[in-house]
């Protein structure tokens, strides 16, 4: 009976923790490419190219093999793979906020809206 019980307890831990490791989160950040090329200063471009998303759709579009977007957290410096690249190609070079799950630091991506906040505190850059 010890044993059913102790089995039911860690059957139950097991299946909260995995809920919970699949909740939606938020994950703020900017879509760029997945080399950084655009975030750094200067941005790495070819000459002529000077806004943030020309540079970002250059290298997704222009070099081969292509570069992937990727959501980049300057605040925390982390990098997440993004698994819908057509659902966020409209907000390239955009600081966004996004709701998904995460794993292994590719987040599926629920939703994607424009992170109002930034552009209010900091301006578009």
């Amino acid at each position: 009976m010890r044993r059913f019980i102790v089995g039911i307890a860690g059957l139950t831990f097991m299946m909260t923790s995995y809920c919970a490791a699949q909740s939606p989160k938020t994950f703020t950040g900017e879509i760029t490419d997945e080399h950084l090329n655009c975030v750094q200063t200067p941005m790495k471009g070819p000459d002529g190219i000077k806004q943030k998303d020309a540079c970002v759709l250059y290298w997704a579009h222009f070099v081969n093999p292509p570069s992937k977007y990727v959501l980049y957290d300057a605040a925390t410096k982390t990098t997440y793979q993004l698994d819908d690249q057509n659902r966020v190609q409209p907000y390239v070079g955009a600081k966004v906020v996004i709701t998904g799950t995460a794993s292994d630091k590719t987040i599926k991506v629920t939703d994607i809206k424009v992170d109002e906040n930034a552009y209010k505190n900091n301006g578009r850059s």
